[in-house]
């Protein structure tokens, strides 16, 4: 009988314990594009060309890695570091250079991204190649690390226009 009653009650003990970490694990997921906007203006033609200007108007050189933070503290960002030097060497640490921006720096980013952290890829020809997150998933470390697409993206030819990833769940501010 005591056997019995300490079997339950371990399995009990491991049964909350999981509930609790997922009950957890769910707060800290939220959606990359909630509302919507940078889904909504991806669907203009000339979406490409005016994130690019936008760019370009902030001084941001062509083969970039463009970091998109957020001016306070935010501990998904600390999370980001070990894909931006992953995507680096994919992209060949000559060509490509990381930069650093944050949405309160850039006028008018705020237009296309409301979540952060976030990745902007643009070519040595400053076509825009990629926007949306580093990775999905608690932490952006459980779910798809997105490197190796990020990287792929960059070398497609013809050149097609960018791809947007706004429909992701991970560890985003």
């Amino acid at each position: 009988m005591r056997k019995g009653v300490s079997w339950a009650l371990l399995v009990l003990w491991a049964g909350s314990l999981l509930a609790a970490m997922l009950v957890y694990g769910q707060r800290q997921l939220s959606e990359f594009d909630p509302d919507g906007i940078l889904l909504h203006k991806s669907t203009s033609v000339d979406f490409d060309s005016q994130l690019t200007l936008l760019l370009k108007s902030n001084d941001i050189p062509s083969a970039s890695i463009i970091h998109v933070g957020a001016s306070d503290n935010c501990y998904c960002e600390t999370l980001t570091t070990p894909h931006q030097t992953q995507l680096l060497a994919k992209l060949d640490e000559s060509k490509y250079q990381i930069v650093d921006i944050t949405l309160d720096n850039v006028r008018g980013l705020g237009d296309f991204l409301t979540t952060v952290p976030a990745l902007i890829v643009v070519d040595e020809n400053y076509q825009l190649r990629y926007v949306g997150p580093y990775a999905t998933g608690y932490g952006c470390f459980t779910g798809k690390n997105l490197v190796e697409q990020v990287a792929s993206y960059t070398h497609q030819t013809p050149y097609v226009g960018a791809v947007i990833n706004s429909d992701a769940v991970g560890c985003f501010c």
